[in-house]
């Protein structure tokens, strides 16, 4: 971690106190309809209640930096604290505990920083990780895309070495990664910031790299294009190959 970010109180110290007025908020929202917005995506009335309350944190405990949320995302630069308020509306909206509250932070444009993902109905916490050294194994565990696999995207993949499965919410998996509960995740469609950043910086303290279009990511950009991985370096190449 930039050692500019043990100076100040950390975010997930802030957001951790904050978890009361999160069940408070899902309680009040246990199920809420959705609208399409004007990318095709769904928005509820838990998503924009929950991009407010963290924006007020924001506000009140880092006011020099700026908050990109996937509700609120008119201004880009550094320091950034990139928040996804809601991964997984369609999850949620369905009644299915695979979504989660994304929230990271950057210093820079470097890809280094504080990521905090929590899944409020599994009460999964995801905001430390360790470093697990690679271990080469007969078959590999993944997690890819709920809606792109009911879109068919995955049909032609077939492996005996590496093994996936459909999981909702792109940070839910991303967190579950970086806590060694499987070895890779996939991506075939794009990814905004905020879907991936907490659980990229996790990840990576966990020693597992993020590739976008074949290449290691190491800068925050707006948006990445797919094919999206994130794996071990070690099995990079073998597991890639199943989606050119």
């Amino acid at each position: 971690m930039d050692k500019k970010l043990l100076l100040t109180k950390s975010l997930a110290e802030y957001l951790y106190f904050s978890l009361h007025d999160v069940e408070q908020l899902i309680n009040r929202f246990p199920k809420a309809p959705g609208k399409k917005k004007a990318d095709g995506s769904m928005v509820t009335e838990l998503d924009l209640e929950l991009s407010l309350m963290i924006e007020k944190i924001v506000v009140e405990q880092f006011p020099d930096h700026i908050f990109y949320s996937e509700e609120k995302f008119s201004e880009w630069g550094f320091p950034l604290i990139a928040v996804d308020p809601l991964d997984g509306t369609r999850e949620y909206m369905a009644g299915r505990p695979e979504w989660a509250l994304s929230v990271a932070r950057f210093l820079k444009d470097e890809f280094i920083g504080e990521g905090w993902i929590y899944n409020p109905l599994t009460k999964e916490l995801y905001c430390e990780t360790s470093h697990v050294p690679h271990a080469d194994k007969k078959i590999f565990y993944g997690e890819v895309s709920r809606s792109e696999w009911e879109k068919g995207l995955f049909n032609s993949v077939s492996s005996a070495r590496f093994n996936i499965k459909p999981m909702g919410s792109i940070a839910y998996k991303l967190g579950r990664l970086s806590a060694h509960k499987l070895d890779f995740v996939v991506s075939l469609q794009p990814k905004n910031i905020w879907d991936i950043a907490a659980g990229t910086i996790l990840a990576q303290a966990a020693g597992y790299q993020f590739y976008s279009q074949g290449k290691k990511v190491t800068k925050v950009e707006k948006y990445y294009r797919p094919p999206l991985i994130w794996c071990r370096e070690e099995i990079y190449q073998e597991l890639s190959g199943l989606f050119p």
